[in-house]
């Protein structure tokens, strides 16, 4: 019997079979004329294309002494507005190692479909539209330029794909949902029992048919599993704010070889659990050995035990002098080939800088160890499959009485126990020799703004003063790093791009390169189009260039959960100073108000004292994460602060 493992990741719904009967097969060539006719998409109409059907089928071969993974894809696509036309081009990526081991492509056939005055037309592919391109010296690429494309075309294509093993162990990945709306989306794949493959599935659509039963596969003279999954209605995917890739949240199918048990052909276990991950790690030369050839680390660290008696300054001396010594050339990597090679170069990727902080730790006398994780852009890790390929970056870990303590000296502007945005990805795998875990990625710092403005309003509505921004947490990391980047000029005329109604005279900025304390900026300004003068009144909005003017949140629905990466703090505090003979007449009234569970909260209050204005408003996330039943409370709350915001101050001249 062939064995799957299937695994459900985030909310990916598995039915039981949801059609009394299978589902009628698509037939190539087989188009409706109403689906030709077709102007809008009625259940998308703002959609500029839709998928009408994606089928693919992959099953296993044996050609000559490979075994061939191959796989027939047959996509039918309705084109509704000109921006997608370019979808009637296909390019289709052909692996070539040399000349006996590479993919190979066939059977490629096609038609466009097109309403003339009532009556359908079809046109078909023709072999001088079908193009070869060359990406690299191992990747070419078939190009396919569809016929006589036009708004309102329905393009449809075939073509067999097959993949020798070398190349490839695993099918490729099957994707129910793609960035314009798909009608149907079907994956059959059939398996021999030779194989045993983990199947891991990810997203948020329910399957409309699932199926699998035992098949034989007279080639391999065995038994063997078909799968049949249907997904219908998928909607386009979006890019909601708030994520962190793509591909952590779109509805698809993944496979990873864990084992061929092939008697007097293959006997082969491929399958890594994470206690295998952590022996093979510790084992392997470009990792857990590279920690063992640190004698040329002797001698600073001898330095910075006699110089430093405390255990907190010798862990900050180490960081320090890995930071200042190798500069971080923007790659990320779990391994390194030799961090001798890579001390005396002074440059490396993130895995070179990071394992010789590890180790540099170690020589000093702390328990130091790799904890390997997923970058946000490179998608999550899978917490019950230990899948190598899923890591792509490593932090240094000590445990520090009892709590997890996570280092990266990639970056002169973290502190000790702050990660880099990029790194904030849920959990990461402690490499261990005896005590390897889950270790939580979650923030220890938050995203901190302080602005405030003592500002003074003449007769004509001009407003001068000084506005002060105190950046702290990962506020300050950013500003910091753009401030080394660009420097006090280029940094000061980014402020002034940003706020057009600033006439900034002067300019200071305090900590810009000392962690220890608040990165702070100074200006002295002034400011228009904040006060509006009509007659004897003024007009005065409260926030000048600093409040919330628009909601994120438009949706009235949300799929995937919100991830702000860390908590987020905001606070805006001002005075005015109004001219002499006014008075406020009308004021925004005070309000406060919360999420639920505590997840937020927002204060704004206007007081006002003899000729002086004072505003207060702090918004507060405290998570950093939001589920997706948490949004309409969000949308809310949001709602409730751009409303705030907007509200203006009126003065009048008695």
């Amino acid at each position: 019997m062939l064995k799957i493992i299937t695994t459900l990741s985030v909310c990916f719904l598995v039915t039981s079979l949801s059609f009394a009967q299978k589902p009628a097969p698509v037939k190539f060539g087989d188009v409706l004329p109403e689906v030709i006719k077709m102007k809008v998409y009625p259940k998308d109409s703002s959609a500029e294309a839709v998928v009408l059907y994606d089928g693919g089928e992959t099953y296993f071969e044996i050609m000559g002494s490979n075994i061939f993974i191959t796989q027939i894809i047959h996509e039918r696509i309705k084109i509704l507005k000109k921006s997608a036309l370019e979808r009637g081009s296909i390019k289709i990526p052909v692996v070539r190692v040399n000349g006996t081991i590479q993919e190979f492509l066939s059977d490629i056939k096609g038609y466009t479909y097109n309403d003339n005055n009532g009556s359908p037309t079809k046109e078909k592919l023709t072999k001088d539209m079908i193009f070869q391109e060359k990406a690299s010296e191992s990747v070419y690429y078939t190009k396919i330029s569809m016929p006589n494309i036009k708004e309102g075309s329905v393009i449809e294509y075939s073509y067999k794909k097959q993949t020798p093993m070398p190349i490839n162990n695993n099918p490729a990945t099957w994707y129910f949902q793609q960035g314009i709306p798909v009608e149907r989306s079907e994956y059959k794949i059939t398996i021999p029992a030779y194989f045993y493959y983990r199947m891991i599935m990810n997203g948020y659509l329910p399957l409309a048919h699932n199926e699998n039963k035992d098949v034989n596969i007279n080639e391999f003279n065995i038994n063997g599993l078909q799968y049949h999954f249907v997904v219908l209605d998928a909607p386009a995917f979006r890019d909601e704010s708030y994520i962190t890739t793509e591909s952590d949240y779109l509805s698809k199918i993944d496979f990873e070889l864990a084992s061929v048990n092939w008697p007097n052909v293959l006997m082969k276990d491929f399958s890594l659990d994470y206690a295998n991950l952590n022996k093979t790690l510790l084992e392997s030369e470009d990792f857990g050995q590279q920690l063992k050839r640190t004698g040329f680390l002797k001698d600073i660290a001898s330095e910075i035990k006699t110089k430093h008696k405390d255990s907190t300054a010798r862990m900050q001396a180490a960081v320090d002098y890995i930071v200042k010594t190798v500069k971080w050339n923007g790659e990320r990597s779990i391994y390194s080939t030799g961090l001798r090679k890579i001390h005396d170069k002074k440059t490396g990727d993130a895995a070179d800088i990071n394992l010789m902080l590890i180790a540099l730790l170690r020589e000093i006398g702390f328990d130091a160890n790799p904890v390997i994780l997923s970058t946000r852009d490179h998608g999550r890790i899978h917490e019950q499959y230990a899948l190598m390929r899923r890591f792509n970056y490593v932090v240094a870990h000590i445990d520090n009485n009892g709590k997890d303590l996570l280092i990266d000296a990639t970056d002169e502007f973290l502190k000790v126990g702050m990660l880099p945005y990029q790194c904030l990805n849920h959990n990461g795998w402690l490499v261990h020799p005896t005590f390897p875990r889950l270790v939580s990625l979650e923030p220890t710092e938050r995203d901190v703004e302080f602005e405030k403005a003592e500002m003074k309003i003449d007769e004509e509505g001009e407003m001068k003063g000084l506005f002060t921004k105190s950046y702290s947490g990962y506020s300050a990391w950013g500003a910091r790093q753009s401030f080394k980047k660009e420097g006090k000029e280029k940094f000061l005329e980014e402020v002034k791009k940003a706020k057009t109604n600033w006439t900034i005279s002067k300019a200071e900025y305090q900590n810009n390169d000392d962690i220890s304390q608040q990165m702070e900026a100074k200006y002295e300004v002034t400011m228009t189009d904040f006060v509006t003068k009509a007659g004897n009144m003024m007009y005065l909005k409260p926030m000048l260039s600093e409040g919330h003017t628009e909601n994120p949140f438009k949706d009235t629905e949300r799929t995937y959960p919100i991830d702000f990466a860390m908590p987020i703090d905001e606070t805006f505090m001002a005075s005015y100073e109004i001219p002499t003979g006014y008075s406020v007449i009308e004021k925004p009234q005070s309000v406060s108000f919360t999420l639920p569970e505590g997840g937020g909260r927002f204060t704004h209050a206007v007081t006002v004292r003899e000729n002086t204005i004072s505003v207060l408003s702090r918004l507060s996330f405290r998570k950093a994460q939001y589920a997706p039943e948490e949004y309409p409370f969000l949308k809310e709350f949001y709602d409730q602060i751009v409303k705030k915001h907007n509200e203006q101050i009126v003065l009048k001249k008695q």
